[in-house]
C-alpha cells in the first residue's frame, strides 16, 4: 500500500486476479455476486480512464486549433509584409527578398484541423459505454 493507504496498482491487480480465481474455482451465488462486484469495479476504472483520455484529447485538439490560428496569423503577416511597398529608390534588397519569399509561402498550404469535439455526447465512447452498462443493469434487475 502507498503512504496514503490506497492500494498500489500491483496490489489491485493481485486482488482482482485472486477474486477471479476464487469465484471461478467453485461458482456459487455468493461468489458470482462478488465476482460481479469485481467486474463493476474494473468497469468503473475503465470508464474513468476513458473519460480522462477524452478530456486530454479534447485539450490537445484545442491546442492544435490555437496553433493553427497562430500559423494563419503569421501567414497573413508575411503576406502583408510581402505586399507592402519596398523602401528605397528602386525597391532594392527588400523587393528582391519579397519576390524570393513569395514562391516559398505559396507552396506551404495551411493545414486546418477539424474543430474539437466535446468529450461527452450520445455518440462518444463514454456515451456508448454508459448505454451498455445501463442495459446490463436493466437486464440483471429484470431477472435475465
Amino acid at each position: 500500500m502507498s503512504d496514503d493507504g490506497v492500494p498500489t496498482m500491483g496490489e489491485e491487480n493481485d486482488f482482482i486476479k485472486e477474486e477471479f480465481e476464487w469465484a471461478l474455482q467453485d461458482p456459487t451465488e455468493e461468489k458470482l455476486r462478488s465476482f460481479g462486484e469485481v467486474v463493476s469495479t474494473i468497469t468503473k476504472k475503465l470508464v474513468e480512464a476513458i473519460s480522462e483520455l477524452q478530456v486530454q484529447v479534447y485539450e490537445v485538439q484545442k491546442q492544435m486549433q490555437t496553433l493553427d490560428s497562430r500559423i494563419d496569423g503569421l501567414e497573413n503577416k508575411i503576406a502583408n509584409l510581402r505586399d507592402a511597398p519596398a523602401a528605397g529608390p528602386s525597391g532594392g534588397p527588400a523587393k528582391a527578398a519579397g519576390e524570393a519569399a513569395a514562391p516559398v509561402a505559396a507552396k506551404a498550404p495551411a493545414a486546418k484541423a477539424p474543430p474539437p469535439k466535446a468529450p461527452s455526447g450520445p455518440m462518444s465512447m463514454m456515451g456508448e459505454l454508459k448505454a451498455l452498462l445501463a442495459a446490463r443493469r436493466k437486464k440483471a434487475e429484470g431477472g435475465g
